[in-house]
């Protein structure tokens, strides 16, 4: 399962330029706030169009400039999941799953019990009829990725996951996340500003500056390049890669 991206895109007086490969694996896109990484996802899922260049997933071209090829972010089986969950607020939790299915050419029933196991995959199914204004932020979380694994994408792309949780919450949800993507087996990106989750979850880093790929280097290789050193949780944080003593 491979992403290749070379694509070009300016938004006011922004242009992101980015070039990105990435095969069955976590690739994080790091950098500063209004660097181009939320930009970078959204251009892969379609939800924005690159002036020119060109995105193939799989096999499969996405976008590509020259041959006037754009396909609608349905056809692109692309999970993204936003920093907000984005849920349907007037939707229950298995409503909201559901909708993950429609692009399924499968019949109600089929649908239903893939709605039925994930649920219970997710430790979700006593909360299937609430509303996301009635679930804690944990639940809204495994809720949206969810969602996303249902439609079963061929790409997995995290922003910045646990920017909605409090500090106690994160560690916490951050080990059940690196457990769904150990699960889903394809490519993942995730974007973080955050160093240490960036270490623990991916295996390579991009490094992202000013709409630009620096670099992509291991997680080992980036590390040295941070001047940052691992430390268990339990220390004080001081330009540390925070590294749970159970791992």
């Amino acid at each position: 399962m491979a992403l290749l991206m070379d694509i070009e895109k300016k938004l006011g007086d922004f242009t992101l330029r980015i070039r990105l490969n990435a095969e069955n694996e976590v690739l994080g896109l790091v950098g500063n706030s209004g660097c181009g990484k939320s930009l970078t996802l959204k251009c892969i899922a379609g939800i924005e169009k690159p002036d020119r260049g060109r995105i193939v997933l799989n096999g499969v071209t996405l976008f590509d400039s020259e041959k006037h090829i754009n396909l609608t972010p349905q056809k692109r089986h692309t999970g993204l999941m936003f920093q907000n969950y984005a849920l349907f607020p007037n939707m229950t939790v298995r409503q909201n799953i559901r909708a993950g299915t429609l692009r399924d050419r499968q019949t109600e029933q089929e649908r239903e019990r893939k709605v039925n196991d994930i649920l219970e995959s997710f430790g979700l199914s006593a909360v299937a009829q609430h509303y996301p204004r009635q679930l804690s932020g944990g639940q809204q979380q495994r809720t949206a990725l969810a969602r996303i694994l249902v439609s079963e994408p061929q790409i997995l792309m995290l922003d910045e996951p646990f920017s909605a949780l409090d500090s106690e919450l994160k560690f916490y949800m951050e080990k059940e996340v690196r457990e769904v993507i150990r699960r889903f087996g394809k490519t993942t990106l995730l974007v973080s500003h955050d160093k240490g989750e960036a270490y623990r979850l991916c295996n390579r880093i991009a490094m992202i500056h000013d709409g630009f790929a620096e670099e992509i280097l291991s997680k080992e290789e980036w590390l040295l390049k941070s001047n940052s050193v691992i430390m268990p949780t339990n220390a004080i944080p001081q330009n540390v890669i925070l590294v749970p003593e159970d791992t």
